[in-house]
Parts: C-alpha cells; sequence; structure tokens
C-alpha cells in the first residue's frame, strides 16, 4: 500500500495549509427538522499553527448550522474523520494527540483516501458493469461501500449527546469531495454531475482527476451493484 502511495502522492498531496473556514460545508444532519441531534460536515484540515484548532471548528460549524436555520448543540462528541495517510504523518499525530489529551471532547477516525489513476470508460457500460463490483467492492484501497455505512451510521447514532462529525483531508477538495460526493449520491439523492459541481466549487480549482474517477466508479457501483437509478457519465 505505501508504494501505492508514492505513486498518487504527487496527484494529490498539496502543502498544509491551516484551517479555512470558508471550506466548512454542511453535508447532511439527523434527524430532519429544526433541531436535529447529529449534524455531518465536510472541511480542510483543523489545525492552526501546528495545533488542533477545536474552537475555530467548533465556532465555524455552529455558525453554517444557523445558516441552515438549523440549531447547533451545546452538549456534543466531536467525531474527527480524517482521510490522510501514512505520508502525512505529522498531520496525523496532532488529531491523535488532541484526542488522546481531551477524550471527554470526542473520538478521532483515520479513513485513508487515496483515488485511483484509472479513469472509467464512459462509452463501455457493459464493460463497466462487468468490472465495478470487483473493483469497488473489493480491489478499491478506498473501500467507499463500507465507508458510506460508517458516516451514515455514526449520522443516525442515538445518544446522550450529539454526534458532530467533521471529515477531511488537506485541503479539503479532493479526497474529501471523493467522500462527500459520494455520501451526496448515495443518500441525498444528487446524480454525478450534481455532486461534483459542489466538489469542484469547494476551491479555487477542479477536484484532482484521481478523486474524480474514484468518485465515478463508486456512482457506476450504485447503479450496477446496488441498482440506484442513477445518470453516472459526464
Amino acid at each position: 500500500m505505501a508504494k501505492y502511495l508514492l505513486v498518487l502522492y504527487s496527484a494529490w498531496t498539496v502543502a498544509t495549509e491551516g484551517f479555512d473556514p470558508s471550506k466548512t460545508l454542511l453535508i447532511d444532519y439527523y434527524p430532519r427538522g429544526n433541531v436535529p441531534q447529529n449534524f455531518l460536515f465536510r472541511g480542510n484540515m483543523p489545525t492552526i499553527n501546528g495545533s488542533f484548532a477545536y474552537d475555530a471548528i467548533v465556532s465555524t460549524m455552529s455558525t453554517v448550522a444557523r445558516q441552515y436555520n438549523l440549531t447547533f448543540p451545546d452538549n456534543f462528541s466531536l467525531i474527527d474523520v480524517s482521510y490522510l495517510n501514512i505520508l502525512e504523518r505529522s498531520d496525523l499525530e496532532i488529531e491523535e494527540a488532541f484526542f488522546k489529551d481531551n477524550p471527554s471532547k470526542g473520538q478521532f477516525y483515520n479513513k485513508v483516501i487515496v483515488g485511483t489513476e484509472i479513469t472509467p470508460p464512459q462509452d463501455d457500460q457493459g464493460l463497466i458493469k462487468d468490472v465495478v463490483k470487483e473493483y469497488v467492492g473489493t480491489l478499491s484501497i478506498d473501500k467507499l461501500p463500507s465507508l458510506m455505512e460508517f458516516l451514515r451510521g455514526l449520522l443516525t447514532t442515538q445518544d446522550e449527546r450529539s454526534l458532530v462529525i467533521y471529515t477531511h483531508c488537506e485541503a479539503g477538495t479532493d479526497r474529501t469531495g471523493e467522500v462527500s460526493g459520494s455520501y451526496y449520491i448515495k443518500f441525498l439523492d444528487m446524480s454525478f454531475l450534481d455532486a461534483l459541481y459542489i466538489d469542484n466549487h469547494v476551491s479555487s480549482r477542479d477536484m484532482y482527476k484521481v478523486s474524480r474517477n474514484e468518485l465515478q466508479w463508486y456512482c457506476f457501483y450504485l447503479k450496477f451493484v446496488e441498482n440506484l437509478s442513477i445518470d453516472c457519465l459526464v
């Protein structure tokens, strides 16, 4: 796996950037209504000057929730889901150390996302149908089907404290876009192009090809394996 990460490293690794509130977007909340218990957000690397930016993240998520006329909980656990990898160990250690030192604040998960250089064939639906189940369900490092169930399971958890889930990579655009786009398509009934439009407007550039490719493969997985009626073509 480390060798594969090195091959893709130049495709989606950017210089570490501090927390950018403008990249914090609300993905979903549960249950539906004006006073949801749990929230799912996306954003970029949650650090400022080498420290975990807990207060800034919480303040930003609260502001975003109010923009949707939603009440952000006072009593909650922060679930930090990072898509970084072993080549970004120094950033991972900041997150791990924060929750180790502050266990009452919440919990940290590391779900490695890498994308793929393989572009799905746009003009051969038969070929896609033949290979997509094995690729997405078995061969892909990203394991998006199980990751979607993991995120949805967190969001719908019933507990005494609310759960506020913050998902991110470094830039909040590529790997985060891949996973968020997958959620948009599976759970929010968006098309591939609708999800891609959101992903391409988080930063001043489009999401990288490797992340877009994996997102489109997952869209085809939903279409041909889970039998969703969905448009996955560009």
